[in-house]
């Protein structure tokens, strides 16, 4: 069974003093778009990996439905974040997607086309460059490098997916969401 993990644990540093996950894009919070877009996906359950400010972990469980999950975490790096994601995964979860928060212009469908590649790890790029959300066929072995303080993955490794802008556009400063 397939899972997905938003991350949505960072400090906002470049965004001012507002947290930038509960900033308003296109009538809904950023973080809002994230959680839709992994909803979206062919995945059994959402989880959500969100910071100290409880006001996102409070926003996202507004959304409510069975399929999401909160779990917190206080690193400041990205992959001590997908690792509190990781370890949140049940037995049956064996694969995940990766989406990040502050990527309110994930492709529609995006989630469907990962799945339905080969490899152990599936990303959506544009133009090249690198994007999310990624797939994530064995996550116990992600897990596993992470606990050993290596990268997730190399990126020759992902089985690459053209998905357009909004795989790579993510929202760092206020004037970022014009």
């Amino acid at each position: 069974m397939r899972a997905a993990i938003v991350l949505a644990a960072g400090r906002s540093r470049r965004f001012g003093q507002a947290n930038k996950l509960l900033a308003r894009y296109r009538g809904k919070r950023l973080v809002e778009h994230a959680v839709a877009a992994a909803l979206a996906a062919p995945a059994g359950r959402v989880i959500i990996v969100a910071g100290g400010d409880v006001r996102v972990a409070r926003a996202v469980r507004a959304l409510g439905g069975p399929r999401l999950s909160v779990v917190t975490s206080l690193a400041r790096h990205r992959h001590a974040n997908l690792k509190r994601g990781l370890q949140a995964l049940r037995a049956h979860e064996n694969e995940v997607f990766v989406f990040l928060g502050d990527m309110p212009d994930c492709p529609q469908g995006i989630g469907r086309r990962l799945a339905g590649k080969k490899g152990n790890f599936v990303r959506a790029v544009h133009r090249c460059v690198p994007g999310h959300p990624i797939l994530i066929r064995n996550p116990r072995a992600v897990r596993a490098r992470l606990e050993r303080g290596k990268r997730p993955f190399e990126s020759g490794q992902a089985v690459r997916i053209e998905a357009g802008k909004g795989a790579i556009r993510d929202i760092d400063r206020p004037g970022d969401l014009r």
